[in-house]
């Protein structure tokens, strides 16, 4: 298998004109999530999670769009898309909470990984074979065209997804209704344990872009400023002249497709030449080198992260286990009604027959 690396091993960061404090938050939202994957993986090793997706070395994608969007915007992100989640602030423990399948999760303790989402926080849940995602984020901003918000709408999707039949009807009717979306496919070299060079005979993903007439970039999805940078510009571009734009984000997926599936299908110098890029110790290395912060400014984030997690993950662990109520189950899945059992032969209220019964 052979997943083509067609930039340079060592990252560029184009400073361009932000601020020492944009970098910096840039920085700190990129670590919050790598700490707590870690410490996710210390936990699911102790049996105190059942089940975890790894996104580390992935992390600049999902920071870099969200932060480059407006809190409102809708996202659909995957399950290794952390630092979504993380980024639009999510209290850490409720987010916590919701892996360990407690009450004030976001879903009730229905799921305990990322099958959720979260109105207030403008997420949407992910579909688990990912492709279906995409049309949805297109409705989100046939609205958002309809009502001339200026707003946009991004959707990921895995390389793998972009082998499903939504994928084609998705940016077809994106692109013939010039909808403001832009459609994001973490392209991490294996869908689960399947190689690209299994997958399509296309060059590169952001090849199909011109299929359906619309825009396509490709970018190095390990440098959080070439990610930030490029889907800035477009947001800004998006809100006067609405249209869909595909993006290839190059990266790779450093654990197994989730934690109890492995690793041995891959092969080793991959894990080499894509561990030099990481998205985390590259940012910070050049962060360092350009004196915006220095090892004592690490050191202490690094110990506050730390204290954070900690202190939400006592919350959630703490948090009494769900007793089973079926009739509030009830109440979440249908809106309130009474009940009314009528003669299925003669509707003795007004004389009508019925063939059956109704409520």
């Amino acid at each position: 298998m052979s997943t083509e690396v067609n930039m340079e091993i060592s990252m560029e960061y184009k400073k361009g004109k932000h601020s020492k404090d944009t970098l910096i938050e840039l920085y700190k939202n990129i670590l919050r999530p790598r700490m707590i994957e870690e410490k996710m993986l210390v936990l699911l090793r102790q049996g105190r999670i059942s089940k975890w997706f790894s996104g580390i070395g992935q992390e600049a994608i999902a920071v870099g769009i969200t932060k480059a969007l407006d809190k409102d915007e809708f996202i659909f992100p995957m399950h290794r898309n952390l630092g979504v989640w993380t980024s639009r602030e999510m209290p850490l423990a409720r987010l916590f909470a919701q892996w360990q399948g407690k009450d004030s999760g976001y879903s009730k303790g229905r799921e305990r990984s990322f099958h959720f989402g979260a109105k207030e926080h403008h997420i949407v849940g992910m579909i688990s074979h990912l492709g279906p995602q995409l049309a949805l984020g297109g409705g989100v901003a046939l609205k958002q065209l309809l009502s001339e918000s200026g707003k946009v709408a991004v959707a990921f999707s895995g390389e793998g997804g972009t082998s499903e039949g939504d994928f084609h009807e998705a940016l077809n009717v994106a692109s013939v209704w010039d909808l403001p979306v832009i459609f994001v496919v973490e392209n991490n070299g294996y869908g689960l344990s399947t190689p690209t060079d299994e997958q399509y005979r296309c060059e590169h993903i952001v090849d199909r872009a011109m299929g359906y007439g619309i825009e396509g970039h490709q970018v190095d999805g390990n440098n959080i400023l070439d990610v930030y940078n490029l889907i800035s510009k477009l947001k800004k571009d998006l809100a006067k002249n609405p249209r869909p734009i595909l993006i290839e984000a190059l990266t790779f997926r450093m654990r197994g497709h989730e934690e109890a599936s492995g690793t041995k299908y891959v092969p080793q110098e991959l894990f080499d030449l894509w561990g030099v890029k990481d998205p985390l110790s590259n940012f910070e290395n050049w962060l360092l080198s350009e004196k915006m912060i220095d090892e004592a400014f690490i050191e202490n984030l690094r110990a506050e992260f730390k204290t954070e997690i900690e202190d939400n993950l006592k919350i959630a662990f703490d948090e009494a286990p769900i007793i089973p109520n079926t009739e509030r189950e009830l109440n979440d899945i249908y809106a309130p009604y009474e009940q009314v059992i009528v003669d299925p032969a003669t509707d003795k209220k007004n004389g009508k027959a019925f063939s059956r019964c109704h409520i």
